[in-house]
């Protein structure tokens, strides 16, 4: 569930009609439509009565509008708040990013520009850019085919990428132990692991699903499977082995701002970024 299908359910509920959201967000009614079925169906219920007149809510989708009221009002308010803080940088990661380059990069922003107050905000790629889209962060880290005309790439990067698994194992091995990855479904490392599983084996094997990198790797050492991760998460790790089998290549993130807004903070981590980058 997302705050985009949240704003088209209250925008429906209020106008109570299909065609009147539509034209008041802007949007076909056909786009509208497919948002609030892929909702009633992520949910698992009925959310509007259609009838001659319009629309009316059901009891479920009466309940879901007093959620989505206190939702979106806090997301409006942190969004009102931010905006207020004009010495601020914003940024969206996925845990992974946050969790290993962002403070190397972060670490040497501070040293040049110690009076900004920095955020970091971890969430799943569609959301970041959603985000970016809502100005609520100023830029996020995401996979290239999330760039659009409304989502403009400033920086780029390759990650190299490499299967973890248990100290003195045999790489023939790997192609039948369990997976060890994350609870999200976009994540790419997650997708390029069960793809990587898939072209190994007929059968897919048993998935073990944790929400943190260290459980993870904590994981992987004690043998209950394998992951994949960024070689530079774990490139020091002595508790696990690492693989870089052939057939799984890097992956390219990008640093993405709604397009045409740069602000001096996001200009000022970009060349940081570039530079020590570049020093590596």
């Amino acid at each position: 569930m997302e705050s985009l299908e949240l704003r088209i359910f209250r925008e429906v509920a209020i106008a109570g009609s299909l065609s009147k959201a539509a034209e008041n967000m802007c949007y076909v009614q056909s786009n509208i439509t497919a948002h609030i079925q892929k909702l009633e169906k992520e949910l698992g219920t009925v959310l509007f009565v259609r009838h001659n007149k319009g629309i009316t809510l059901t009891r479920n989708g009466e309940k879901l509008l007093s959620y989505a009221n206190s939702i979106l009002d806090l997301i409006d308010k942190a969004k009102y708040e931010f905006q207020q803080d004009t010495h601020g940088l914003h940024i969206g990661a996925t845990q992974t990013l946050a969790a290993y380059k962002l403070p190397l990069w972060l670490s040497h922003y501070q040293k040049y520009f110690p009076d900004v107050n920095v955020s970091v905000l971890t969430e799943n790629q569609e959301q970041l850019v959603e985000l970016v889209s809502h100005q609520v962060v100023d830029c996020a880290f995401v996979e290239k085919k999330y760039v659009s005309e409304q989502i403009q790439s400033i920086f780029s990067f390759d990650e190299e990428l490499c299967l973890i698994a248990p100290v003195q194992s045999d790489e023939k091995l790997l192609r039948n132990s369990p997976i060890i990855t994350n609870k999200i479904p976009t994540c790419p490392y997650r997708r390029i692991l069960l793809e990587w599983a898939a072209s190994q084996s007929s059968e897919m094997p048993k998935i073990i699903e944790f929400d943190t990198i260290e459980a993870i790797v904590h994981s992987v050492s004690l043998g209950m499977g394998i992951s994949l991760l960024p070689y530079s998460t774990i490139s020091n790790r002595e508790e696990i082995a690492v693989f870089k089998p052939h057939n799984i290549k890097s992956l390219n993130i990008n640093m993405v701002i709604q397009n045409g807004r740069r602000t001096e903070n996001v200009y000022n981590f970009l060349k940081i970024i570039s530079d020590y980058n570049t020093s590596e």
